[in-house]
């Protein structure tokens, strides 16, 4: 029986591969653009979230740091070391803070903080001093010395190139024989302190410096401070961005220092102590005259900080209250209108040094 023949297998046809079409190719272009573009969104808008957290917590570090600067100051105001201030006579008037001559550094010991209630009132040393002054910010001035010995274990020596010193005497034959003015001495002078003194003349009051306990040596220096702080239109001359500085007394001149960018304002508020007891019966914006400014146990700090760069689609329309003014009425800055971001930042320091006098 023949056998059926079973017919070759035939291969399978091949599809024909097609490329994409315009459409095709059109429509992947279109949704690969969308996907970038939303990426690119996204990473612009956590790039720009990014940048104002950091001026934020630039402004922030900013405004804290300026308000403990200033608060630590305020706490030393009136420290001379071994000598209490409270022995001397007022002061025939408010001395000129930028005054560095001998006798009128001498004379304004009396008073550890002085102001200037909207920059008004400034004498001519000072407005020739503070020239980039901010238009209606305070001015405050703090005296003290360093709680450092020159020349002590972990202090620097002295450098009567650079720093004016204060020396007191302990002798206690000078203690009772010369005056309180003529128990301390400020200069930058190594012979000053150590054998040509002008209060110490003749054998009444030996040696011829003021000297410390054993009556035979220099009594011990400590760097003097007159430091002046203000808010200026400039960190460097023409970047616009409002800043606290410092003029402080080297070697017979002052120098200014910047300290802290971003500050726009700055108002205080002094206590003054009418029964001294050391504790403020009442604040005031301007104390009027020495009585009042030695009255001075306490101060309150306000400070405007504002973002150094500005913010792109914001607009400043609030209203910032720094205390109050002269005449009791809230005192209030803005709205400015532009585009930076602001805080504020309020503090109330004691005078250590002059309250505890009082207690």
């Amino acid at each position: 029986m023949r056998s059926r023949s079973t017919p070759a297998c035939k291969p399978a046809r091949l599809r024909r591969q097609r490329g994409l079409s315009l459409v095709e190719m059109m429509i992947g272009l279109t949704l690969g653009l969308i996907v970038v573009a939303a990426l690119t969104v996204l990473f612009v808008s956590n790039s720009r979230a990014r940048q104002e957290s950091e001026k934020t917590t630039q402004q922030i570090e900013n405004g804290r740091y300026a308000s403990q600067l200033l608060l630590d100051e305020l706490h030393l105001a009136g420290y001379y070391g071994e000598f209490n201030p409270q022995s001397l006579a007022d002061p025939s008037g408010v001395p000129d803070p930028s005054a560095t001559d001998v006798p009128s550094l001498s004379a304004a010991v009396a008073l550890p903080i002085q102001g200037y209630d909207g920059g008004a009132g400034l004498p001519a040393g000072l407005q020739a001093l503070l020239t980039d002054l901010r238009n209606g910010t305070d001015v405050l001035v703090i005296r003290r010395t360093s709680t450092c010995v020159a020349g002590a274990s972990g202090c620097d020596a002295a450098n009567m190139a650079s720093s004016s010193y204060f020396q007191t005497t302990l002798c206690t034959t000078q203690l009772g024989i010369l005056t309180p003015p003529n128990q301390f001495l400020i200069g930058n002078s190594t012979a000053l302190f150590t054998n040509s003194n002008p209060a110490i003349t003749g054998g009444a009051n030996p040696p011829p410096f003021l000297a410390a306990k054993d009556c035979l040596t220099p009594a011990a220096l400590r760097t003097y401070y007159v430091r002046i702080y203000f808010v200026a239109n400039n960190n460097n001359a023409g970047d616009g961005i409002p800043t606290l500085k410092m003029a402080e007394l080297g070697a017979g001149v002052f120098n200014i220092v910047p300290l802290v960018e971003g500050i726009e304002q700055m108002q205080l508020e002094y206590g003054l102590d009418a029964d001294g007891n050391g504790t403020p019966d009442s604040y005031t914006t301007s104390p009027v005259n020495v009585s009042e400014w030695r009255k001075v146990t306490a101060a309150k700090v306000h400070l405007l900080a504002r973002n150094t760069q500005s913010t792109a689609g914001y607009t400043d329309a609030r209203s910032y209250v720094l205390g109050l003014q002269v005449n009791g009425n809230p005192n209030t800055y803005g709205p400015f209108n532009d585009a930076y971001k602001r805080h504020v930042y309020t503090t109330m320091a004691r005078l250590n040094n002059v309250a505890g006098r009082l207690e």
